[in-house]
């Protein structure tokens, strides 16, 4: 007994330090997923309130990141903002990620039939989304975000479809940073959202702002994007709400079958 209780720590050992290292990449994603336009300078308050870290361990992640050019700091008590090396991966990142070039079609249809601003979302990491493709709305009112913009997961429709679908054990490391009230409620709406395949959410993101979303879903139904409109409350109601709710959920199919059905 002994004999094998010694020769299964080192496996055992092996496996909790690659879970390790895994956890402390997904928190310096995290980290790096806090930066925006509107708070592109943050200091240690900010984005502890952001992340849930505590402070020892966002200094040691924010030393390692500075330390490989992708966070620069200054100032005293200090500042951070993303550095130097986030320009190299801008300038080598593929403007047209497959997906987005795969859902263009049924994104510029979309976008025919609603007169909206229409987006595609992915995951970028358990608790961000990004916009890998906008075509902006014609409406003299409207609401833009621009491609590369990222939000939490757990606010706004087009991130709580992908939430809804995210396998559970990814799920609770995603809601780890909620509060108890605020986790069961969310816990409520994802059901709802897998009962009906879209979600409508009005001024989660922006004020004013409606935004309708519909998942698209791996044949293990697991999302790998969100097809959005994104509207004003005004507009997004009665019948036009409807009209949308439609034409998103037929977007995202169409783009499910040019993904996946050859697979099938």
């Amino acid at each position: 007994m002994i004999e094998e209780t010694e020769k299964e720590r080192p496996a055992q050992s092996t496996k909790d330090s690659r879970e390790q290292s895994v956890r402390a990449v997904e928190r310096a994603l995290d980290v790096l997923f806090t930066f925006s336009e509107g708070e592109a300078i943050q200091d240690i308050g900010s984005l502890q309130r952001h992340t849930g870290l505590s402070r020892p361990t966002l200094y040691r992640l924010l030393h390692t990141l500075e330390g490989k050019g992708v966070i620069f700091s200054s100032g005293n008590p200090r500042q951070f903002q993303l550095g130097y090396r986030f320009g190299t991966l801008l300038r080598t990142w593929n403007q047209s990620p497959v997906i987005a070039s795969i859902a263009r079609e049924p994104l510029e249809q979309l976008w025919q039939e609603t007169q909206e601003t229409v987006a595609l979302m992915v995951p970028v990491s358990l608790t961000h989304r990004m916009c890998v493709l906008e075509l902006k709305s014609p409406q003299v009112i409207s609401f833009s975000r621009g491609t590369g913009y990222t939000v939490a997961l757990t606010r706004g429709a087009s991130g709580k479809v992908i939430l809804a679908y995210m396998p559970p054990e990814r799920r609770e490391k995603a809601l780890a940073t909620l509060d108890a009230k605020q986790r069961e409620r969310l816990l409520q709406e994802l059901g709802q959202i897998r009962e009906q395949r879209i979600w409508v959410t009005y001024g989660d993101v922006i004020p004013g702002g409606a935004a309708l979303a519909s998942p698209v879903l791996t044949k293990d139904q697991e999302a790998v994007a969100s097809v959005c409109v994104f509207g004003t409350e005004l507009r997004m109601r009665d019948q036009t709400l409807d009209r949308c709710i439609q034409a998103v959920r037929q977007a995202a199919a169409d783009i499910e079958h040019r993904l996946f059905d050859t697979a099938r």
